[in-house]
């Protein structure tokens, strides 16, 4: 049964141009606009990707503009937000772990940007950009253009003046499909680097990789317990023996806004191998519910 409320409040008038999202953006930070805007339910469609990427703006301010602009969708239960150097305390301990020739990858990327400290400082490490949801898939239509998302299949419809959700979900994708990808074009060109798709739940890598990192991903704002446990024990699957989990949060409430923890995989099982400034999600791994997947 289709849930009407979503359906209403994902879809809205939308105008896909680099100068009204600018606005809008503005608008955002004045509290009395911000409430007008969002009472509006304005919404962009993923054809703002491919505007930003077109605009004629100095380097800096669309790499900029186009992090903010991912920072308005969601991927599933997960906004996907996005910020360059947001987990410096994790990037240095992975770095410090990480010898020439390991493989790092990255879960849950959105655009890319936040990795950039890994990859600006890598000393002979391979960095793999993953995300849930790398691109949007679209076919034209005779009045606009209907989007599919990767991660979860839903589909949407851009009309003219009008973003509409359609509560729907596509069986499969269709053929010779358009694709908008997300990965910041400043990632793409300064580093060649690209975005491959991976499920934290269910996914596997095509090789195992020495570390993983996982950041504003796992929390129990967006998932329960049960799904925490089932990606932890999948992510750890993607490991090579004695590989290292890094799972972090950027939350103002923790010493210099970042948390992190490190699981290490030792003949099938995780352990505890370090942790800084409190995870919340410390205290749950004690559980009786993560019994399983950890060393006693």
């Amino acid at each position: 049964m289709p849930d009407f409320k979503r359906m209403i409040l994902k879809s809205g008038p939308c105008a896909d141009s680099v100068a009204f999202l600018k606005f809008y953006l503005a608008a955002l930070e004045r509290p009395a606009a911000r409430v007008l805007v969002l009472a509006l339910r304005i919404k962009f469609s993923p054809d703002i990707f491919d505007e930003i990427r077109r605009c004629s703006l100095p380097a800096g301010e669309k790499t900029s503009l186009f992090s903010k602009a991912m920072n308005l969708f969601k991927s599933g239960n997960a906004y996907k937000t996005t910020a360059a150097g947001r987990s410096p305390l994790t990037d240095a301990a992975i770095l410090a772990e990480a010898g020439p020739g390991s493989l790092i990858v990255e879960t849950g990327v959105s655009d890319g940007v936040s990795a950039m400290g890994l990859l600006e400082n890598t000393k002979g490490a391979e960095v793999v950009l993953t995300d849930s949801q790398d691109c949007y898939l679209y076919k034209d239509l005779c009045c606009g253009r209907k989007f599919y998302s990767r991660d979860d299949g839903a589909v949407s419809l851009k009309l003219p003046l009008f973003y509409f959700f359609t509560g729907s979900t596509a069986g499969k994708f269709p053929a010779g499909a358009g694709r908008i990808p997300l990965l910041n074009p400043a990632v793409e060109e300064k580093f060649r680097a690209e975005l491959l798709p991976f499920d934290v739940f269910a996914g596997t890598l095509s090789r195992k990789a020495d570390i993983i990192k996982c950041a504003n991903v796992l929390n129990e704002a967006y998932f329960f317990l049960e799904d925490i446990k089932r990606a932890l024990a999948n992510l750890a699957n993607n490991l090579k023996d004695d590989g290292r989990l890094f799972v972090c949060q950027n939350n103002k409430k923790y010493k210099d806004g970042e948390a992190y923890f490190i699981l290490r995989k030792k003949n099938g099982r995780l352990e505890l191998a370090g942790e800084v400034n409190g995870h919340e999600l410390l205290g749950r791994l004690s559980s009786p519910l993560f019994a399983d997947l950890f060393k006693p």
